[in-house]
């Protein structure tokens, strides 16, 4: 009997000296990642945000690979200028490369509103060259936001390519003249390399003119893309209607920019813009992609503490600015076929309302395991958000491994 209690008394000591959750740092980030380098102090908006504790997670079916979306890519056929009276009382030259083009006129503040039948416009050989004119109240009968004065005008289906003019005697103030060819064969692609980036951080900007065969070519899929020549500048534009010059430099895949974000990054929420103007051989294209910029206000820190049998992952988090906070992931689980398959999603989020040291758990233990399904896990697609901010600060596609 005492032998007995002795083994018991070693195997209940040896129990309690192992931990119920193992601790380790995060995965090293990956160049994809989003990893705030600190955190900072920020003040809360005005609207009220809701301070009660959440948790949840649901399952995912195994069978279903989750497969990233493709990077954005703005493509564009269009372009706008701002234009003075005194160049559309001459005539502006508008080059268009092919037929079916859209002309839309639209005074800004203090221009004098003119009727569509005061505008011209004439094709390569002088001749009027309009196919259907369209008036602010109808443009606002399709849904159009546009100001009194507006007018929109259609070249015919058989119209010449070449250079147009534009012209009224009457123009009056600056006007916003905007052309949109659907049917050209010349387009604008623009892509920022990430959709979130953190204040001080730094967005990649590729800009690319190319003669792609037009929509229908496209719509067969056997179209061929040429790259055209091209210059052009690019613009940096905050939500509160800051904006910056961006200098686009030729290179191999086209016009390029590494563009710096401002450490101040103001009060106003909303995307912000990088939009590029470019042009080749009179041709003109315009284009924008938008993304995400957050201040880091908290960040992922310390040790994560997994416990492998209840499938719970802590999170310890640095706080620099009280707000409200959530973090969400996906796990995934070793299947049958030895690989590693998603298996669970979670979220948590809680209100935290002084800087300094916090705590998130993602509770997938909630969320049975599929039949056949076990360790090892990994946690996955990690991502932090201040919520009160609408602001995503940390994101890592690896996470953790248990």
């Amino acid at each position: 009997m005492t032998s007995r209690l002795m083994i018991a008394a070693a195997v209940a000591a040896a129990m309690v000296a192992l931990p119920l959750q193992a601790a380790q740092p995060l995965l090293p980030a990956r160049s994809s990642d989003q990893v705030a380098p600190r955190v900072e102090s920020a003040p809360l908006s005005g609207d009220a945000i809701e301070r009660a504790p959440v948790s949840f997670a649901w399952a995912l079916d195994p069978t279903q690979a989750l497969t990233p979306p493709p990077p954005f890519v703005a493509s564009s056929r269009s372009y706008w200028e701002m234009v003075d009276a005194a160049t559309l009382q001459r005539g502006l030259d508008l080059p268009l490369t092919a037929p079916d083009a859209v002309i839309q006129v639209s005074p800004v503040q203090g221009a004098r509103a003119l009727a569509p039948e005061q505008w011209e416009v004439r094709d390569p050989a002088g001749v009027l060259a309009v196919d259907k004119v369209v008036d602010a109240q109808q443009l606002r009968a399709a849904g159009m936001r546009v100001g009194q004065g507006s007018a929109m005008v259609r070249t015919g289906s058989s119209a010449a390519v070449g250079s147009y003019r534009l012209q009224s005697a009457q123009a009056q103030g600056r006007y916003v003249v905007q052309v949109l060819e659907p049917n050209s064969t010349v387009a604008l692609q623009l892509q920022a390399d990430r959709q979130q980036v953190l204040a001080g951080g730094s967005v990649a900007l590729t800009a690319r003119l190319l003669d792609d065969g037009g929509s229908a070519a496209l719509a067969t899929g056997r179209a061929t893309a040429r790259a055209l020549p091209a210059g052009g500048e690019a613009l940096l534009v905050a939500p509160d209607g800051r904006s910056w010059p961006v200098p686009l430099v030729a290179g191999k895949e086209g016009l390029r920019a590494r563009v710096t974000i401002p450490q101040d990054i103001g009060q106003v929420q909303g995307l912000w813009e990088l939009q590029a103007f470019v042009s080749a051989n009179g041709v003109q294209r315009d284009a924008k992609v938008a993304f995400a910029v957050a201040q880091p206000t908290a960040r992922f820190s310390g040790q994560v503490a997994v416990d492998s049998a209840r499938r719970t992952v802590s999170l310890p988090l640095q706080i620099g600015a009280p707000g409200r906070y959530e973090a969400r992931g996906t796990l995934y689980a070793t299947g049958p076929d030895g690989q590693l398959h998603p298996v669970a999603q979670a979220h948590s989020a809680a209100w935290f309302d002084k800087a300094g040291s916090a705590e998130l758990q993602l509770p997938f233990a909630s969320v049975a395991l599929p039949r056949g399904y076990a360790a090892p896990f990994e946690l996955r697609e990690l991502q932090l958000q201040d919520q009160g901010r609408m602001a995503p600060i940390e994101s890592r596609a690896v996470a953790v491994k248990f």
